[in-house]
């Protein structure tokens, strides 16, 4: 009896479409990046279509700054699941961290298509429409990730950085003040810098 139950256990989390945790994943986890891409590289040549591989490999690409592999596997993830939220989110840092806001904003605003409440989403669309000069559009993308997430110390802070530059000291001191309450480590120079 206690055969079958691991045989059917074991079916369902391989052969379900569901993938177990690699040695690739725990690799990826002690931050030991270039190995965990050879486990995966190893386990896309006998299943090249296992998401969950392709995408951890392209994290790990990302962290090693790779950026263009990275793409590469997001890219080959959407091919595959084309409404795969966090392939969407991936780009849309990506890009932003190649300076191709435009690309980042679409990425984003996909990502929003699939999850409307997806706080990073938000965070994301704010960052790309601040670089491009969208003032008010990533004010409101700000808000949004906050309201959905009350907890993001990275959103107070720029939605805090955009208020500075609109004259709302004020309340871009209490943006700024709620980011370093939150831990987010370039909140304290900007406090001090903008908040006297």
């Amino acid at each position: 009896m206690r055969f079958l139950v691991f045989v059917l256990i074991t079916f369902f989390l391989t052969g379900c479409g569901g993938e177990t945790s690699s040695s690739g994943d725990r690799l990826y986890g002690k931050g030991e990046f270039e190995q965990a891409i050879e486990e995966y590289t190893k386990a896309l040549e006998t299943n090249p279509s296992a998401i969950n591989h392709l995408y951890n490999r392209g994290r790990a690409y990302e962290e090693i700054g790779k950026l263009d592999l990275a793409e590469q596997d997001f890219l080959q993830v959407l091919s595959l699941d084309n409404q795969n939220l966090n392939a969407n989110l991936s780009l849309s840092k990506l890009y932003y961290s190649k300076k191709a806001y435009n690309k980042a904003v679409i990425f984003a605003d996909k990502a929003l298509e699939l999850n409307e409440n997806s706080a990073q989403g938000h965070f994301l669309v704010a960052r790309a429409k601040h670089q491009l000069g969208y003032v008010d559009s990533a004010m409101e993308s700000y808000t949004l990730a906050i309201n959905i997430n009350a907890e993001y110390g990275e959103a107070y802070l720029y939605r805090g950085a955009l208020k500075i530059h609109k004259k709302q000291s004020k309340s871009a001191c209490d943006d700024i003040r709620r980011a370093v309450n939150l831990d987010v480590p370039e909140a304290k120079a900007i406090l001090k810098k903008y908040c006297k």
